[in-house]
Protein backbone atom coordinates (compact mmCIF):
# COMPACT_ATOMS: atom_id res chain seq x y z
CA UNK A 1 0.00 0.00 0.00
CA UNK A 2 2.83 2.41 0.90
CA UNK A 3 4.35 1.82 -2.66
CA UNK A 4 1.03 2.58 -4.08
CA UNK A 5 0.81 6.24 -2.67
CA UNK A 6 4.87 6.58 -3.19
CA UNK A 7 4.12 6.20 -6.74
CA UNK A 8 0.72 8.65 -7.09
CA UNK A 9 2.58 11.26 -5.18
CA UNK A 10 5.49 11.07 -7.43
CA UNK A 11 2.84 11.18 -10.63
CA UNK A 12 1.73 14.21 -9.31
CA UNK A 13 4.83 15.73 -8.79
CA UNK A 14 6.32 15.04 -11.59
CA UNK A 15 3.40 16.39 -13.67
CA UNK A 16 4.33 20.06 -15.02
CA UNK A 17 1.53 23.01 -14.49
CA UNK A 18 0.28 25.09 -17.07
CA UNK A 19 -0.71 27.66 -14.40
CA UNK A 20 -4.22 28.88 -14.27
CA UNK A 21 -5.87 30.00 -17.59
CA UNK A 22 -9.10 31.98 -18.36
CA UNK A 23 -10.53 32.00 -21.40
CA UNK A 24 -11.42 34.68 -23.87
CA UNK A 25 -15.07 33.58 -23.41
CA UNK A 26 -14.78 34.05 -19.65
CA UNK A 27 -12.96 37.58 -19.68
CA UNK A 28 -15.94 38.40 -21.92
CA UNK A 29 -18.28 37.36 -19.70
CA UNK A 30 -16.46 38.88 -16.65
CA UNK A 31 -16.92 42.34 -18.73
CA UNK A 32 -20.09 41.77 -19.43
CA UNK A 33 -21.68 41.02 -15.65
CA UNK A 34 -19.18 44.32 -14.53
CA UNK A 35 -21.17 46.43 -17.20
CA UNK A 36 -24.33 44.90 -15.80
CA UNK A 37 -23.66 46.11 -12.19
CA UNK A 38 -22.24 49.09 -13.17
CA UNK A 39 -24.91 50.25 -15.34
CA UNK A 40 -27.45 49.14 -12.31
CA UNK A 41 -25.25 51.04 -9.78
CA UNK A 42 -25.13 54.47 -12.41
CA UNK A 43 -29.14 54.43 -12.84
CA UNK A 44 -29.30 54.05 -9.06
CA UNK A 45 -27.31 56.59 -8.54
CA UNK A 46 -28.93 59.47 -10.93
CA UNK A 47 -32.01 58.93 -9.45
CA UNK A 48 -30.43 59.48 -5.25
CA UNK A 49 -29.07 62.63 -7.19
CA UNK A 50 -32.25 63.71 -8.81
CA UNK A 51 -34.47 63.09 -6.02
CA UNK A 52 -31.79 64.90 -3.85
CA UNK A 53 -31.93 67.60 -6.01
CA UNK A 54 -35.67 67.99 -6.91
CA UNK A 55 -36.21 67.69 -2.95
CA UNK A 56 -34.00 70.23 -1.85
CA UNK A 57 -35.15 72.67 -4.68
CA UNK A 58 -38.85 72.21 -3.34
CA UNK A 59 -37.74 72.62 -0.03
CA UNK A 60 -36.26 76.19 -1.02
CA UNK A 61 -39.69 77.61 -2.01
CA UNK A 62 -41.58 75.86 1.19
CA UNK A 63 -40.32 77.16 4.40
CA UNK A 64 -36.69 78.35 4.49
CA UNK A 65 -34.08 80.07 6.74
CA UNK A 66 -30.50 81.04 5.96
CA UNK A 67 -29.29 77.84 7.17
CA UNK A 68 -32.06 75.62 5.31
CA UNK A 69 -31.38 77.63 2.29
CA UNK A 70 -27.00 77.12 2.89
CA UNK A 71 -27.27 73.47 3.38
CA UNK A 72 -30.08 73.29 0.35
CA UNK A 73 -27.58 74.55 -1.83
CA UNK A 74 -24.69 72.71 -0.50
CA UNK A 75 -26.65 69.80 -0.38
CA UNK A 76 -27.93 70.55 -4.47
CA UNK A 77 -24.29 71.30 -5.64
CA UNK A 78 -22.99 68.37 -3.62
CA UNK A 79 -25.84 65.94 -5.66
CA UNK A 80 -24.67 67.90 -8.91
CA UNK A 81 -21.25 66.72 -8.25
CA UNK A 82 -21.34 63.06 -7.68
CA UNK A 83 -23.95 63.45 -10.58
CA UNK A 84 -20.88 64.09 -12.43
CA UNK A 85 -18.33 61.61 -11.07
CA UNK A 86 -20.66 58.95 -11.89
CA UNK A 87 -21.08 60.06 -15.25
CA UNK A 88 -17.31 60.38 -15.74
CA UNK A 89 -17.50 56.68 -14.02
CA UNK A 90 -19.50 54.85 -16.37
CA UNK A 91 -18.52 51.55 -17.78
CA UNK A 92 -16.60 51.99 -21.56
CA UNK A 93 -17.65 48.72 -22.84
CA UNK A 94 -16.51 49.80 -26.51
CA UNK A 95 -13.12 47.99 -26.79
CA UNK A 96 -10.47 48.84 -29.58
CA UNK A 97 -8.96 46.51 -31.76
CA UNK A 98 -5.28 47.25 -30.35
CA UNK A 99 -6.11 46.78 -26.70
CA UNK A 100 -6.50 43.03 -24.99
CA UNK A 101 -9.70 41.67 -23.24
CA UNK A 102 -7.69 40.87 -20.21
CA UNK A 103 -5.82 44.35 -20.33
CA UNK A 104 -9.02 45.84 -20.80
CA UNK A 105 -10.96 44.26 -17.60
CA UNK A 106 -7.92 45.61 -15.92
CA UNK A 107 -8.13 48.93 -16.42
CA UNK A 108 -11.98 48.69 -15.74
CA UNK A 109 -11.13 47.56 -12.73
CA UNK A 110 -8.75 49.54 -11.70
CA UNK A 111 -11.10 52.71 -12.77
CA UNK A 112 -13.35 50.94 -10.13
CA UNK A 113 -10.87 51.06 -7.40
CA UNK A 114 -9.84 54.36 -7.90
CA UNK A 115 -13.60 55.50 -7.93
CA UNK A 116 -13.95 54.08 -4.56
CA UNK A 117 -10.73 55.08 -3.08
CA UNK A 118 -9.14 58.14 -3.93
CA UNK A 119 -8.82 62.02 -4.07
CA UNK A 120 -12.24 61.08 -6.12
CA UNK A 121 -14.15 59.75 -3.12
CA UNK A 122 -12.83 62.21 -0.61
CA UNK A 123 -14.08 65.10 -2.73
CA UNK A 124 -17.59 63.43 -2.99
CA UNK A 125 -17.37 63.00 0.66
CA UNK A 126 -16.69 66.71 1.69
CA UNK A 127 -18.42 68.27 -0.99
CA UNK A 128 -21.82 66.40 -0.26
CA UNK A 129 -21.53 65.88 3.53
CA UNK A 130 -21.60 69.59 4.89
CA UNK A 131 -24.88 70.27 3.26
CA UNK A 132 -27.21 67.86 5.09
CA UNK A 133 -25.67 68.96 8.19
CA UNK A 134 -25.96 72.58 7.55
CA UNK A 135 -29.80 71.77 6.32
CA UNK A 136 -30.82 69.76 9.48
CA UNK A 137 -28.92 72.98 11.72
CA UNK A 138 -31.35 75.13 10.04
CA UNK A 139 -34.01 72.89 10.74
CA UNK A 140 -33.69 72.99 13.94
CA UNK A 141 -33.44 76.13 14.36
CA UNK A 142 -36.72 77.07 12.27
CA UNK A 143 -38.56 73.92 14.19
CA UNK A 144 -37.13 73.63 18.12
CA UNK A 145 -39.94 71.26 19.09
CA UNK A 146 -38.99 68.67 16.93
CA UNK A 147 -35.65 68.89 18.00
CA UNK A 148 -35.07 65.23 19.03
CA UNK A 149 -35.65 64.06 15.43
CA UNK A 150 -33.63 66.29 14.24
CA UNK A 151 -30.64 64.97 16.23
CA UNK A 152 -31.49 61.76 15.63
CA UNK A 153 -31.54 62.52 11.94
CA UNK A 154 -27.97 64.57 12.25
CA UNK A 155 -26.97 61.51 14.05
CA UNK A 156 -28.25 58.97 11.43
CA UNK A 157 -26.79 60.58 8.56
CA UNK A 158 -23.08 61.09 10.36
CA UNK A 159 -23.08 57.50 10.86
CA UNK A 160 -24.02 56.75 7.26
CA UNK A 161 -21.75 59.46 5.85
CA UNK A 162 -18.79 57.57 8.46
CA UNK A 163 -19.79 53.80 7.03
CA UNK A 164 -19.31 55.37 3.68
CA UNK A 165 -15.59 54.92 4.44
CA UNK A 166 -15.38 51.85 5.45
CA UNK A 167 -17.40 50.12 2.32
CA UNK A 168 -15.57 52.23 -0.04
CA UNK A 169 -12.58 50.73 1.30
CA UNK A 170 -13.82 47.41 1.09
CA UNK A 171 -14.96 47.99 -2.63
CA UNK A 172 -11.73 49.78 -3.93
CA UNK A 173 -10.01 46.09 -2.00
CA UNK A 174 -12.41 43.93 -3.54
CA UNK A 175 -11.37 44.99 -6.97
CA UNK A 176 -7.60 45.95 -5.98
CA UNK A 177 -8.04 42.13 -5.56
CA UNK A 178 -9.63 40.76 -8.79
CA UNK A 179 -6.59 43.43 -10.64
CA UNK A 180 -3.95 41.44 -8.66
CA UNK A 181 -5.61 38.09 -9.53
CA UNK A 182 -5.33 38.97 -13.80
CA UNK A 183 -1.86 40.18 -13.28
CA UNK A 184 -0.68 37.01 -11.32
CA UNK A 185 -2.96 35.22 -14.28
CA UNK A 186 -1.44 37.37 -17.22
CA UNK A 187 2.51 36.51 -15.56
CA UNK A 188 1.65 32.56 -15.48
CA UNK A 189 0.56 32.94 -19.38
Amino acid sequence: MADNNDDVVALWQAQGSDGFRISTEEIQRRIETMNRKLRRRTIDGYLICAVLTVFFIGWMFVETNALQAVGSILTIIGAGYLAWQIRQNRFRAVLTGDVPLLQHLRGELARQRDFHWSALFWRRIILFAPGPLIFLAGFAQAHPEIGGMIRFETISFIVIAVAAIPLNLWMARRYQRQIDDLTQLQEEQ
